[in-house]
This record gives structure tokens, C-alpha cells and sequence, in this order.
């Protein structure tokens, strides 16, 4: 027996669906992540939320100011 849905919202669709997908996937690829390898090059995300990731962030914010106000000379 299965169960019945939740209800949802429900989502655009057609041209609007498109743009509202469009705009999520930008504001997704906008937000920091950390990117990490592993050893048989496998890719690992850590979350923004992940003590490990607040550091990589902090040091990676930095290396952006840097190079941008070395640009500017």
C-alpha cells in the first residue's frame, strides 16, 4: 500500500519555469563551496557549514583580495 503525497507548492512551468530554474543555478554556482581531491582523484564537497570548510574559505577569500588588488597596480 503506498502512501499519499504531501502536497507541494506548485512550480512554474514553460518560459517562467525555465528563468526560475536558471536563476536558481546561477545563485547555486554564486555560493562558496570547498573543493577538496582525494588521493585516487575522486572530488569531495565539504559544506559551508562543515568546521573544516570555515578556514579553506577565510583562506581562499584572502587569496582572491590578494591577486584582485595586485591587478590593479
Amino acid at each position: 500500500m503506498r502512501l499519499p503525497r504531501k502536497p507541494t507548492a506548485p512550480r512554474p512551468r514553460g518560459a517562467v519555469g525555465a528563468v526560475a530554474a536558471s536563476l536558481a543555478r546561477r545563485k547555486a554556482a554564486r555560493e562558496p563551496r570547498v573543493l577538496l581531491t582525494e588521493r585516487g582523484g575522486r572530488p569531495l564537497t565539504l559544506a559551508a557549514s562543515d568546521p573544516a570548510a570555515a578556514p579553506l574559505l577565510d583562506a581562499a577569500e584572502r587569496l582572491i583580495s590578494a591577486a584582485q588588488s595586485g591587478s590593479d597596480r
